[in-house]
């Protein structure tokens, strides 16, 4: 089990964390007795508020750039290594997501293989209310999961969605009650642990692949690229920056 620990700035996640979780990952692929793994929060009420903004991060565009442009210098965010870890991994992975989810945490969550959610929880994707982009391959991933439409209305509305509202939207596979999510979560991964585990590798890398055949052509690349940079060097970026800090809502020029 892969439990994040940082209750004091809500579970918000790290580089390094985030390049912890890969490494435990993908080092559980030589180890033939884990058949599956769970990864949730040991904070209180909030699963992760997403990713660390609160740092330097938010100052730092070099940063943004590498998260939001795909290929950006041919250097992986540990955002996208978490991502394609659990993706890649032959083993199943199941998140017991028992808080509120933010951001970047639930891209990263949605790429597991079973997704529990407590019934008391909601999740939302601020970006918009950030200033900032996404990134090309989140937002492929959540159109792959729960369509156009649903991820459409989670990202250009940033609001908060309720449990029941993730289940319908096929963002999440499971509510359970708060008390029982990782009960839950560990109770499918010892079912699905009885089953075949090259079976269980084979049949998870062809369902991904397939999803993974969606290219962009070049000039497409080039065109997100430039709406990204043009996102991340306007004064509504900076605005929003400074409304974070100031604990206020931004004032959008849209320039």
């Amino acid at each position: 089990m892969i439990t994040i620990d940082r209750p004091e700035t809500k579970n918000a996640l790290t580089s390094e964390m985030l390049s912890t979780i890969s490494e435990i990952i993908r080092n559980s692929e030589k180890l033939a007795q884990i058949r599956s793994i769970i990864i949730t929060s040991n904070c209180e009420k909030i699963f992760s508020s997403g990713y660390d903004i609160s740092s330097k991060n938010l100052d730092n565009k070099e940063d943004l750039l590498k998260i939001h442009v795909i290929g950006y210098q041919k250097q992986k965010h540990p955002l996208m290594e978490a991502s394609e870890a659990i993706r890649d991994s032959s083993k199943i992975i199941i998140a017991a997501i028992n808080g509120h989810i933010f951001g970047g945490a639930l891209e990263v969550l949605l790429n597991c293989d079973f997704k529990f959610l407590s019934k008391e929880c909601y999740f939302c994707m601020p970006p918009a209310k950030l200033g900032i982009a996404y990134n090309y391959n989140g937002i492929k991933n959540f159109i792959n999961k729960i369509g156009v439409v649903n991820t459409k209305k989670i990202f250009l509305t940033a609001d908060k969605f309720n449990s029941s509202e993730a289940l319908n939207m096929g963002l999440v596979d499971f509510l359970s009650s708060h008390d029982e999510v990782i009960t839950d979560s560990i109770e499918l991964g010892k079912k699905i642990s009885q089953n075949a585990p090259l079976s269980l590798a084979s049949i998870k890398k062809s369902i991904n692949s397939f999803e993974d055949s969606q290219k962009l052509s070049r000039e497409e690349h080039k065109k997100i690229r430039e709406s990204v940079e043009r996102a991340i060097q306007s004064s509504d970026y900076e605005e929003a920056q400074d409304a974070f800090k100031e604990k206020r809502k931004p004032l959008f020029k849209g320039e």
